[in-house]
């Protein structure tokens, strides 16, 4: 899994590899995406409309459901986008991607009436678009742990460009010290607007959709992007879910790379640990003045702290 988001992606015949977990494609690849696009798109009342939304001429997109033609990486990624899923996952055997989509919430359409706040915060994140260009390709992210004080969690982030908008996804990878087993792998797919000269952030855990994550960011005026500094709140993966805070940093790492080894190169650190860049560490702890996140705490009134 990146599912470990992010995405990889080369040529093994017509394509050797998926974005996530590095994974060869077989003979009976385009049988099982046939098979898999047909079952996604059932959800759908109408062929044509699902077309004008993605941009893709229906004629083109019926031969895909064909198995007449299988689609180009930029089509790819376009279709895997629109049913939410990562491009590798469309190209699993089709038992275990319906058992996939049977965890993913049904689509009621797409013809949503938005509140004028909403409309209009969508509107300035597709007039940003341009702005934001420059920022994308892949980041490590970096941020005091919320659910393990004394350590700095990095995790990998891919910001990319969808129809109109800039989207992202994230990806952690909690390698806990002493524990045998699979890691835990947590995805995050969230969008970016620019609004008063600072880049917000907003993403949600798409697996439970349970916990929702913020970040602003100072831009960065140079033509070329080497990192993000700002402010990241979210909720703590421990049982009290505590809102929190941290000092975060974005360390650009490129458009393209080997994702499998950045992947593994996520996790959490001690503070001190040579993963951690110095100067990282020094920013996010205010030069040793923090070793946790500012937690918030519920109000008592006759409580004297």
């Amino acid at each position: 899994y990146f599912a470990c988001s992010v995405l990889f992606y080369m040529r093994v015949s017509r394509y050797e590899a998926i974005k996530g977990p590095k994974m060869y494609l077989e003979d009976n690849t385009s049988e099982n995406f046939k098979a898999n696009l047909k079952l996604a798109s059932s959800y759908y009342p109408s062929i044509t409309e699902m077309c004008r939304q993605l941009g893709i001429n229906r004629q083109q997109f019926m031969k895909y459901l064909s198995g007449r033609s299988f689609p180009t990486r930029f089509n790819l990624r376009k279709i895997s986008d629109f049913f939410g899923f990562e491009e590798y996952e469309l190209l699993m055997p089709h038992d275990q991607f319906s058992n996939i989509l049977r965890l993913k919430p049904k689509h009621s359409g797409d013809n949503i009436t938005l509140p004028p706040g909403v409309s209009s915060l969508l509107k300035t994140a597709k007039r940003q678009r341009s702005t934001l260009t420059k920022l994308h390709g892949y980041y490590y992210e970096y941020y005091l742990s919320f659910s393990t004080p004394g350590h700095i969690l990095r995790s990998l982030t891919y910001i990319y460009d969808w129809k109109d908008y800039t989207l992202y996804k994230r990806i952690e990878r909690l390698n806990r010290e002493g524990r045998v087993g699979p890691q835990d792998l947590y995805k995050y797919a969230g969008i970016i607007s620019m609004t008063g000269d600072r880049i917000h952030m907003i993403d949600r855990e798409t697996l439970t959709e349970s916990e929702l994550t913020q970040k602003i960011m100072y831009p960065n005026y140079r033509n070329r992007v080497s990192t993000l500094t700002g402010l990241i709140i979210g909720v703590s993966g421990a049982d009290a879910h505590e809102p929190s805070s941290s000092r975060v940093i974005m360390e650009y790492i490129g458009r393209t790379g080997n994702l499998r080894q950045a992947i593994s190169e996520c996790g959490i650190f001690p503070e001190g640990s040579p993963e951690i860049p110095q100067a990282i560490a020094r920013h996010l702890t205010a030069g040793g003045r923090f070793n946790e996140p500012l937690r918030a705490a519920v109000f008592n009134p006759s409580k004297t702290e």
